[in-house]
């Protein structure tokens, strides 16, 4: 089974953790120490899909590690412990998909590295077949629409972290129709599987009410995950 995974960092609590739990969801991982010379003689190996590490700061050997992989096709996910803007800004710069604030679960971080990791390219019709088969009614307009905006955020979680920034737009954009249209459209979707059940089923009945967008949007993007890797 060829290594698809490295996490930069061999510790029982983090590092090793993680391991089982991609290895559990079918993502074969590797550990080792999160020294950059460790990292990088790891790097030529090869068989590496995606790369997870952790650090405190953007210093020079780390971003040159980073921007080497992203030249070899890896996707490099950067766990930073801290908050700031600058530091996040220089390690995206570098070539690094994408940044995370730590500490972060051990699920909570699967679930964004398995969503930009294993992101199939065919994604929209399967993303409408999914909502035909949960009982999602194709006949109203923000059918479509709700399948282009999850299509969106599955290949970039952190847009749903903006308040929907730019779904809208770039939505109707495929559509020839306008923000408002959009936003009106999912509002309907959303009242008519909250309606007919679709919504309580999709979600576990964790949601009975009627979806804002963003909810309505989160649940199918989590849903449709879900059922990727039962």
């Amino acid at each position: 089974m060829d290594t698809k995974l490295l996490i930069c960092d061999d510790t029982a609590a983090l590092g090793e953790a993680l391991a089982r739990k991609f290895m559990n969801m079918g993502i074969p991982s590797h550990c080792c120490r999160d020294s950059v010379s460790v990292m990088e003689k790891s790097l030529k190996s090869g068989g590496y899909k995606g790369i997870v590490l952790f650090a405190f700061r953007p210093y020079e050997r780390l971003l040159s590690f980073i921007l080497s992989a992203k030249s070899r096709g890896i996707s490099v996910f950067a766990g930073l412990y801290t908050s700031l803007s600058s530091i996040r800004s220089a390690f995206l710069r570098a070539g690094a998909v994408q940044c995370f604030t730590m500490p972060c679960s051990v699920n909570a971080l699967c679930h964004r590295v398995m969503l930009r990791l294993d992101c199939p390219e065919e994604l929209l019709p399967r993303i409408e077949l999914f909502l035909e088969e949960t009982g999602f009614p194709r006949r109203l307009g923000g059918f479509c629409c709700l399948a282009k905006a999850c299509e969106l955020c599955i290949r970039a979680p952190e847009r749903l972290w903006g308040g929907m920034n730019g779904i809208y737009e770039e939505t109707a954009e495929c559509f020839s129709g306008s923000a408002p249209s959009v936003e009106r459209s999912l509002r309907l979707l959303g009242k008519a599987a909250g309606e007919n059940g679709t919504l309580s089923r999709l979600t576990e009945y964790q949601i009975t009410h009627k979806p804002t967008n963003t909810e309505l949007i989160c649940a199918v993007c989590d849903a449709f995950f879900r059922q990727l890797y039962k």
